[in-house]
């Protein structure tokens, strides 16, 4: 999750830590502190989502503002637990106060910033994609065919989500993101009880459900 020509966020781990540790001490010193400061907390997200949560890069770093927060929490967990691994993710649980309180306090903010504008519409799909199928067409009646069977038993007929099964949307995301969650499901290096689905899918298939979700999310 890195470009070559940029120095890789984790490098400055030390500084960005420093960051992280100035915010929980800030909020753990006052004895009339009940809360930590979600808002501080993000800012060692930052360099990579983007102020304002947007995400980075066409997708190298996700959009995750308004993303639910039971999702955010559980995916920083995850993080924090290592059932799911990202480099750029590591250094910020090596900080000891990155306990529970903080994870809620941080998925709260998270969850409470504006959807973006991405302006992924009109979506160019993949011309070796398209070759498979006989038609643009076709393309697109297999991209909402797919997402129908794959994918809206759990993030709903409109690619938003289902709140009742902790599911994220998947429309406003960056396709390039969502094609490496894909990958990666498909590849074993990233899982959920219904990874099956989305490991089911060909790279075909799976360009033509990300255009389907632009489509939706447009």
């Amino acid at each position: 999750m890195m470009s070559s020509s940029r120095t890789p966020p984790w490098t400055h781990a030390a500084a960005r830590t420093a960051l992280l540790a100035a915010a929980l001490i800030g909020a753990a010193s006052s004895p009339f502190a009940q809360e930590v400061d979600g808002e501080a907390v993000y800012k060692y997200c930052e360099s990579c989502h983007g102020k304002r949560g947007a995400g980075r890069e066409q997708g190298k770093y996700p959009r995750i503002a308004g993303l639910p927060r039971p999702y955010v929490d559980k995916q920083l967990h995850d993080f924090k637990a290592k059932r799911r691994v990202n480099k750029p993710m590591i250094p910020i649980f090596k900080h000891h106060r990155f306990d529970d309180q903080v994870i809620g306090a941080v998925a709260g903010h998270i969850a409470a910033l504006p959807v973006p504008d991405l302006a992924l519409w009109p979506y160019e799909p993949d011309p070796g994609a398209l070759a498979v199928f006989p038609s643009r067409a076709a393309f697109d009646d297999a991209g909402a065919g797919k997402y129908a069977d794959a994918c809206s038993g759990c993030h709903g007929e409109r690619g938003g989500g289902v709140a009742a099964h902790g599911t994220p949307p998947l429309t406003h995301q960056y396709p390039a993101y969502l094609r490496k969650q894909i990958a990666d499901f498909a590849s074993g290096r990233r899982s959920h009880v219904h990874s099956d689905r989305c490991a089911g899918l060909t790279a075909a298939e799976a360009d033509a459900v990300i255009a389907h979700l632009v489509e939706l999310g447009k």
